[in-house]
């Protein structure tokens, strides 16, 4: 019987990786989340794609970084996405979209609670991602 859990658990992790080639590929978006606006950034696109994969049982974590810069310091990071995990890989997920560069697999996890601190400054009018990487 584990032997057939295990030859399962090979072919679901291969068509989950299929699926978010196939997305990256067509620039399609996984999840649906709004656009950029004033009052919807990186942290709130974050925080929707959090409790999506929360409501589907999938861990996800919140990374902050800079994407523009390789080896940044914690200080320098200006973005926040998501590290999901599911099948034995992790999978970076930014705007709704899986994420293959190496540039999203540098960063610093931060916790939901930072996250939803970020997202509240915003609200207030305060930069939340200048003011969680301090």
């Amino acid at each position: 019987m584990g032997h057939i859990l295990n030859i399962i658990n090979k072919i679901l992790a291969a068509v989950f990786i299929t699926l978010i080639i196939a997305l990256v590929l067509t620039g399609s978006n996984a999840i649906a989340v709004s656009k950029y606006s004033d009052t919807f950034d990186c942290d709130d696109s974050a925080l929707a794609m959090f409790h999506y994969f929360q409501d589907l049982g999938i861990e996800a974590t919140p990374i902050i970084g800079n994407l523009k810069m390789d080896g940044e310091a914690y200080a320098d990071s200006n973005h926040v996405w998501l590290m999901v995990r599911s099948g034995g890989w992790e999978i970076a997920y930014d705007w709704g979209t899986p994420r293959l560069d190496r540039q999203h697999y540098e960063g610093y996890e931060i916790s939901l609670g930072q996250l939803l601190a970020a997202v509240e400054q915003d609200r207030q009018g305060r930069d939340g991602l200048t003011s969680t990487a301090q």
